[in-house]
């Protein structure tokens, strides 16, 4: 399993997942300048690469083994996809940022429609509804969808206002970084070179794209 059941990479198409999401940060940036004519800041995608070549480090061994040749390919198909959808996302909170919409009112009104949306595709797909009603389930959803969800995505949108789009979606490269770290504790996630040269890596682009930002 690789000690990462916390960040849910247990097979080698899944570590390439974490990779190509870290693309969100760059993804945003092109998009910010596609549609806000904003500068694209050097600096940041220095930093930016420095995360992605972090990520591919900690996760080589799975990267390493991805071929064309099987259905992994599907994935990286869906999760550039997802990631382009996601980007889309956050160009439409700057545009609600713009309009001083109350954070709280957009991460309600944006999960009632991801939740609808779920249940349409569910039911599309004739998947069965279930809900077991024991404490293990009903603890970890509330943890999902009160921690995990609601927030997260809030404190996700403050930051988006705060520093921009394009930072704060150098989250995506820290996510698997601590998922790792917690590995370690709970998991006996065993560290390699390799893994530890792309911690470095990650936290210098970390220090590249939050460090000296421009205010007005």
């Amino acid at each position: 399993m690789h000690g990462l059941c916390l960040y849910g990479i247990a097979e080698h198409p899944l570590g390439l997942m974490a990779v190509l999401f870290s693309l969100l940060v760059i993804s945003n940036a092109c998009f910010e300048r596609l549609f806000f004519r904003t500068s694209v800041d050097r600096r940041l995608m220095f930093g930016s690469l420095f995360g992605i070549i972090g990520i591919a480090c900690l996760f080589w061994p799975e990267v390493e083994t991805f071929s064309l040749r099987d259905e992994s390919v599907w994935g990286v198909l869906l999760t550039i996809i997802a990631v382009i959808l996601a980007s889309l996302g956050n160009m439409g909170a700057i545009v609600n940022n713009s309009r001083n919409l109350p954070v709280v009112t957009v991460n309600a009104h944006g999960m009632a429609w991801g939740a609808l949306m779920s249940v349409v595709i569910a039911s599309f797909r004739g998947q069965e509804f279930v809900f077991p009603m024991t404490a293990e389930y009903v603890v970890s959803l509330l943890y999902l969808a009160i921690v995990g969800s609601s927030l997260v995505f809030g404190f996700y949108l403050v930051l988006l206002r705060s520093i921009g789009s394009a930072r704060a979606a150098y989250t995506s490269v820290l996510f698997p970084l601590v998922a790792l770290l917690l590995s370690t504790f709970l998991e006996n996630y065993q560290w390699s070179y390799l893994a530890v040269a792309g911690v470095v890596s990650i936290l210098t682009g970390n220090w590249l794209a939050l460090t000296k930002i421009r205010r007005k």
